[in-house]
């Protein structure tokens, strides 16, 4: 009894030990002729087509002739991106097809045979929802929006549009509201991105400010508040928006010239490259080079104002004499041409040909909704306001005060 006690223990030892061996490895299974399966990966930052795809262990010649397929196509070459994903189709152990993914709607195939490859262009169908988007602040409005699940984007287009209304900074407090109408667009019912914003509303114990999009029937469009005034000011403050001033207008004792003279405008300090906004609506007057200037562009905007930007590295997309250019529209980028001893930008802002300090003026409003188009644009703006009081009156009604709507 006592032997076979023995022997049994001994055989569950060693039906451990050998349970526990490591397997001899024989490698993958190998798929079946008539099988498909998948592979792929994302694209790494500097990184080209061709030496991704050799990477991922395509042979070399069936990735240059995908590369010359995809040369056939309207293929981004010159702006893949980190992130762009790959994924490559087999049939047993041979490549049959690869296809790129450029997001979540466009995408590029390739198809491989006996003769050589074939690319073609896909891409999905975007469908567009609109949203109200509302909740509380609490530390601040801009976690409190991606508290909700939302995307930076949208908490800055929030700001921007009420950005001379509201200080974000200083006047925004734990317990403010804010509302806002969004157009989102998915592509088989996921979030692709943002469209427009239709309307916000934001309340809190000194503001209580709305923001309709509107468009005039000549296509012009803004964001106007409850009376139809424009939420934008005719002139923005600064053409950049992160710098420092490193010269003031007036005399000035000049560093390369080194005597004391008249500086006609304001000097800001920012990084070669930085974009150069248009400080409001106008048209080109003079894009190019001009002596101490370096690249110059002047635009001139109504009431008899016109800016000029200077030492710019380069000019913005289609910006030329003649052309006109909307506020806050890159019109140039931070440079050193011209008399400059560092990268920087020159600003001046002219009232009927005179320089004027561009750090002492009062920026109007840009115009109204015309009083012929108000009776429309009440409609409007009724309308988004009734939106935003169903969304809430059925998420959250004490939200909900009449006060608020419009100050009506």
């Amino acid at each position: 009894m006592i032997v076979a006690i023995g022997l049994l223990a001994l055989g569950t030892v060693l039906f451990l030990v050998l349970s526990r061996r490591p397997r001899p490895r024989c490698g993958p299974e190998l798929p079946s002729p008539d099988s498909t399966f998948f592979g792929g990966d994302t694209m790494y930052k500097d990184e080209l087509l061709t030496g991704m795809l050799v990477r991922l262990g395509v042979p070399k010649d069936m990735a240059n002739r995908a590369e010359a397929a995809l040369a056939k196509t309207d293929f981004p070459f010159r702006h893949l991106r980190p992130g762009d994903s790959v994924t490559l189709a087999y049939r047993g152990l041979q490549l049959v097809s690869l296809t790129y993914h450029n997001d979540m709607v466009t995408s590029y195939g390739v198809a491989f045979d006996s003769t050589g490859a074939v690319a073609t262009k896909s891409t999905k169908p975007v469908d567009t929802v609109r949203a109200v988007v509302h909740g509380l602040v609490k530390v601040s409005f801009w976690n409190s929006l991606l508290a909700l699940g939302e995307k930076p984007w949208l908490a800055m287009s929030f700001t921007d549009i009420l950005r001379y209304d509201v200080d974000f900074f200083t006047e925004s407090n734990d317990g403010d509201s804010f509302q806002v109408i969004v157009d989102k667009l998915l592509v088989e019912g996921r979030f692709y991105r943002y469209g427009r914003v239709r309307a916000v509303h934001y309340r809190g114990k000194t503001d209580n400010t709305w923001g309709f999009f509107y468009v005039l029937p000549s296509g012009h469009w803004d964001y106007y508040n409850e009376k139809g005034q424009s939420l934008r000011k005719a002139i923005l403050r600064s053409p950049l928006e992160f710098s420092k001033v490193t010269s003031h207008f007036g005399m000035r004792f000049h560093p390369i010239y080194r005597v004391y003279r008249q500086h006609a405008g304001v000097d800001y300090g920012a990084p070669s490259g930085t974009p150069v906004s248009a400080i409001a609506d106008g048209s080109v007057t003079f894009a190019g080079w001009r002596g101490g200037y370096g690249n110059l562009v002047e635009v001139r905007h109504s009431g008899g104002l016109s800016s000029r930007y200077g030492h710019l590295s380069g000019f913005g997309p289609g910006v030329r004499s003649g052309r006109t250019v909307r506020q806050g529209q890159t019109v140039g980028y931070v440079g050193t041409t011209g008399d400059a001893t560092g990268p920087h930008l020159h600003f001046e802002i002219r009232q009927a040909g005179k320089p004027v300090n561009p750090l002492k003026v009062i920026p109007p409003r840009a115009e109204p909704v015309p009083a012929k188009y108000m009776d429309e644009f009440k409609q409007v703006r009724d309308g988004y306001i009734a939106e935003i009081q169903q969304a809430l009156a059925s998420a959250v009604p004490d939200m909900l005060s009449t006060d608020s709507a419009a100050g009506r």
